[in-house]
């Protein structure tokens, strides 16, 4: 097996000859990128442009780019000199053929296909001619991640293909830094990448950054408005990285990560789409991001680190995310390390309940942590990690990686069978900038967990608190969606869940299947959505005569839900199901949805109205993608399907149920045109016939769009351009990714993306990327962005209640924010922003440092000086407090465990008032003092000095809202002017 020691990015275009077997490289002239993001999706438009610099006609050249895991592709679009192809969707063994059938016709063409990794494409392009250019455009769509550390989205523009430990798959993916590729800079577009922010008008833009690189920010306005003809509007942004046409840099160093917190952006959201071009087919896309209370548990929790060689610049990174976690976790769990590369070890045989002795074991061993243990073989230790496990608790398994393997499949297969008995979950960190989504998306997936991802400097603090909050949570698997219709009864549902597939009852949409909610529980539910929310609390060919076998007829689902089993909902961390619905119900109106599962506390429910976006593609799109991705792993809705005969999709033999697989994903991907595993975008050059039967296609398409259609010339195409001009020049003619038809009614994923397109094709970019802008959104903070008015007076984040007790609440049926706030005609400068690697402040990291392992803080001059504070003053406040309860103060007050009451005390109010902006760092420890204290205070009783300190606990935490008591030396002006 090869490793690599540094990640490759574009591997670029290349082509080989009989007498060089290197790869010869096409010169690169632009690299582009045009997206828009509303709300929780964005529509990116990517575009290459190389030149045949040869003398002579090139029949095939390829390249491999890379694209983050899941995205749904659903335009492929190229130039090769004046030749433009039109794509479409096709079964992989086909779309194959019609290449290599037009190649050898000396036709030009393109064909699109993924790799092994779902993060990886490879595209080949076939006859280009001496000296001419091929231009490839690829739109896709994808549902943002949820970015734990800021509550916001995370937009990702993939742009290194991480080195994979393995076998190296094809020439020339490799580390282009070293490639000297070729570059000519007459002609040279240079590199560009656009990112347009519009939300709707509820939703203010409170801050646009980025991780990764110095960006051009806008503010309240879209790249499309010149500046001096817009006005300010806070649901408008946008972002920019641009490279000069002379320089020699066409490609991008590192993944490009834009991160844009805005106003709403949790609120629970329904949308229903209808599909343009496929008769009664419509699509619902629900989508949340949790915010709930619920007792936590005490399990096993194993941490799985990646020491391999290519985690040498991220050893730091990985480091100060292991003390955080340690740090983090509660009294009671039992946990361990396994350190991994080519061999794997534990830092203990098994794992040890987390006290003093164990916490100080593992900070040590943390110091030690290198990158000395060769190459990256993951499966062997998480197969280790399992078989150690505790056979009295559930286990939770954190994977931090930077995810560098090529075998994913196999360890994908072994984490979810473990996941399937529900007492086992795994949950991925992604570490460093070429990190393989696949790889940790696809942990995630697998084993119910959830994944986030971090470069390298980047705050982290925040998202490991809460991927070990979720770690923390019960195991809940019992999640259902329910459709509710227009003109039924308030407590009858269509029922769409696992059980009612497997036991071939009618479900979602069939109009028969039914649920009352009163089966649920007497009990009042738990909403799933609490306002008053508070954080703290290998690809396998079949030779020819497999391919003629007769396969099983399944009984195939009405409806398709995606994912086919609702995972584990957590805490802040956003959760989107969606419904392929089934097109006999296409006369009825939906007007809601509910979620709903089971818990020890009670049930828990949801319900979320739905919105009618009207015509588009987007949504059938992402669900779409999101089911084959099931079914590409054997999971999905044929984990339970049944043949005629009634016998099991599971009992079948492995190379049936893969065939099987692949014919669903191919139905799948040709009916809603998007590619995967098995299907394959195609394009090849045009008969004079064929293009005037697409042309009345085309004008058909257009004819049946809504009325306001006419915003659109349909003219024949006879350049290529990249779709970000002709995208930005429409912006302000229509709406966004999901496009209402009439009016915008507001909600999740907001506007909408125009449907139509080339017959039942996917729809052009230039449609389906409209700009959102019209919506709005207003950016701030890094971009030095004023508070609107009306901003929340400073207070505590914390809620007054204790650790153990629950908030009943978990969901409600929140309303839709209504509105925005009206900020006024103000013309926004463009500002250069610099890579954002904001960081806690230092005296948070110290403090957390100074909390013992049962979470008290001990009385020590060096707790008041990262305070800042004189602890004399602080301890008359103190006595102050308890004389004015009590009357009389003790000689010895304080001393012994009161002493050690009022420091934690002490140093829980200044968290809460002082260091509110780093809340998410703080949560968990936060909480292990919480609980310390109820514990300490019940064990001293109902003496004079347990009860005057139950009585003052919250005044003395107060005591460092002013911090009247400040010493001297840390007083400066700035803290004068505060208070």
């Amino acid at each position: 097996m090869d490793t690599f020691d540094r990640p490759p990015m574009y591997g670029g275009c290349f082509y080989t000859t009989a007498r060089h077997l290197q790869p010869i490289y096409l010169p690169q002239l632009s690299l582009k990128a045009y997206a828009i993001v509303q709300s929780s999706a964005a529509c990116t438009t990517l575009s290459h442009t190389f030149v045949n610099s040869s003398d002579k006609l090139i029949k095939e050249a390829s390249y491999k780019f890379p694209l983050y895991d899941g995205v749904s592709v659903v335009e492929f679009e190229c130039k090769i000199g004046t030749r433009i192809l039109h794509s479409s969707v096709k079964a992989k063994s086909e779309a194959n053929e019609v290449f290599e059938t037009a190649v050898a016709k000396k036709k030009s063409a393109a064909i699109m296909d993924h790799t092994s990794q779902n993060d990886v494409f490879l595209i080949r392009l076939g006859n280009i001619p001496a000296h001419e250019q091929a231009a490839i455009n690829i739109t896709f769509v994808e549902e943002l991640k949820q970015d734990a550390q800021t509550d916001g989205v995370r937009y990702t523009l993939p742009c290194a293909i991480a080195p994979r430990y393995g076998t190296q798959e094809i020439p020339g993916s490799t580390d282009i830094s070293s490639l000297n590729l070729p570059v000519i800079k007459e002609g040279n577009q240079g590199m560009s990448v656009t990112v347009d922010v519009a939300m709707d008008e509820s939703s203010a833009i409170r801050e646009v950054e980025s991780p990764s690189h110095q960006i051009k920010v806008s503010l309240g306005r879209n790249s499309s408005l010149l500046e001096e003809d817009a006005t300010f509007n806070p649901c408008k942004a946008s972002a920019s990285l641009k490279t000069r046409g002379d320089s020699d840099e066409v490609f991008l160093e590192r993944d490009f990560v834009l991160l844009i917190k805005a106003d709403s952006l949790d609120a629970p959201c329904a949308l229903l789409e209808t599909h343009p071009s496929i008769p009664n087919q419509r699509a619902i896309m629900a989508t949340l991001v949790p915010k709930f209370n619920i007792a936590t548990l005490s399990p096993e929790v194993v941490f799985v680190i990646d020491r391999s060689g290519s985690m040498t610049e991220n050893i730091s990174t990985l480091q100060s995310a292991l003390r955080v976690l340690l740090k983090s976790i509660p009294v009671g769990v039992s946990f361990n390390i396994c350190s991994f590369g080519s061999t794997y070890s534990f830092l203990w045989p098994t794992s040890k309940i987390y006290n003093a002795s164990s916490l100080k074991q593992a900070m040590e061993f943390v110091d030690t942590v290198d990158a000395s243990f060769g190459g990256t073989e993951m499966e062997q230790a998480v197969v280790a990690t399992v078989a150690k496990r505790l056979d009295n608790k559930d286990l939770e398994v954190l994977i931090l990686t930077d995810g560098e393997i090529y075998s994913q499949q196999s360890l994908f297969d072994f984490i979810r069978g473990k996941a399937a008995n529900n007492d086992a979950r795994f949950f991925s960190l992604a570490i460093g900038e070429a990190a393989s989504h696949s790889l940790t998306e696809g942990i995630a997936r697998a084993g119910k967990g959830l994944c986030q991802s971090v470069l390298q400097h980047e705050e982290l603090n925040r998202k490991l608190v809460r991927m070990l909050k979720g770690a923390l949570t019960p195991h809940i698997h019992d999640y259902k969606l329910e459709v509710k219709y227009d003109g039924e009864s308030q407590d009858v549902f269509e029922h769409v869940n696992a059980t009612d597939l497997a036991s071939e009852t009618e479900y979602a949409g069939d109009g028969d299947s039914i649920m009352e909610e009163s089966t649920i529980s007497p009990s009042q539910p738990i909403s799933l959505f609490d306002k008053e929310f508070n954080d703290h609390d290998m690809e396998t060919h079949l030779d020819e005569a497999k391919e003629t076998e007769i396969l099983p007829n399944l009984t195939q689902p009405k409806a398709i839900q995606a994912p086919y089993n609702i995972p584990p909902l957590y805490p802040m961390i956003r959760t989107t199901v969606y419904l392929l619905m089934d097109p006999q119900t296409s006369g009825k109106n939906p007007t809601s949805i509910v979620l709903s599962a089971t818990s020890k506390q009670g049930p828990l429910s949801l319900r979320i109205p739905i919105q009618d976006i009207g015509l588009s593609k987007t949504i059938h799109q992402l669900a779409s993608r999101k089911a084959t991705i099931e079914l590409e792993e054997q999971s999905g809705w044929l984990s339970d399907a049944k043949d005629e005969q009634g016998a099991s999709f599971k009992n079948l033999d492995l190379n049936t149920q893969q065939r099987l697989a692949e014919r669903e994903c191919q139905t799948l991907g040709i009916k809603f045109q998007i590619t995967g595993k098995y299907c394959s975008f195609v394009a090849v050059e045009e008969s004079s016939s064929a293009k005037s039967k697409r042309k009345r296609s085309k004008m058909h398409a257009v004819e049946i769009e809504s009325s306001d259609s006419s915003d659109y010339e349909l003219t024949e195409e006879t350049d290529l351009e990249l779709h970000t001009q002709t995208v930005q020049q429409n912006q302000h003619k229509t709406g966004g990714l999901y496009r209402a038809p009439f009016k915008y009614r507001g909600g999740g994923v907001r506007g909408g993306v125009r449907g139509g397109g080339r017959g039942g094709g996917p729809a052009p970019p230039a449609r389906m990327c409209q700009s959102v802008a019209d919506r709005g959104a207003p950016p701030m903070g890094s971009a030095a962005c004023a508070q609107t008015a009306g901003s929340e007076s400073r207070g505590p984040p914390i809620a007054r209640q204790s650790h153990s007790q629950m908030q009943f609440q978990l969901f409600q049926n929140a309303a839709m924010p209504e509105g925005s706030q009206n900020v006024g005609q103000i013309t926004l400068p463009s500002l250069e922003v610099p890579m954002h690697a904001t960081s806690d402040p230092e005296e948070l990291q110290e403090l957390i440092k100074e909390q013992t392992y049962e979470g008290s803080w001990l009385m020590s001059n060096r707790l008041f000086e990262l305070m800042k504070c004189d602890r004399k003053e602080v301890i008359k406040e103190v006595a102050a407090l308890y004389a004015r309860s009590f009357g009389e103060v003790p000689d010895s007050f304080p001393c012994g465990d009161q002493n050690t009451i009022v420091a934690t005390l002490l140093v829980m109010g200044y968290l809460e008032w002082n260091l509110q902006q780093s809340e998410g760092s703080w949560l968990l420890v936060h909480a292990k003092a919480e609980e310390w204290v109820e514990v300490k205070l019940e064990d001293i009783g109902f003496t004079t000095p347990g009860r005057v300190l139950q009585d003052i606990r919250f005044q003395i935490r107060d005591l460092m809202r002013t911090r009247p008591f400040l010493h001297r030396q840390f007083i400066s002006t700035e803290l004068l002017d505060e208070y």
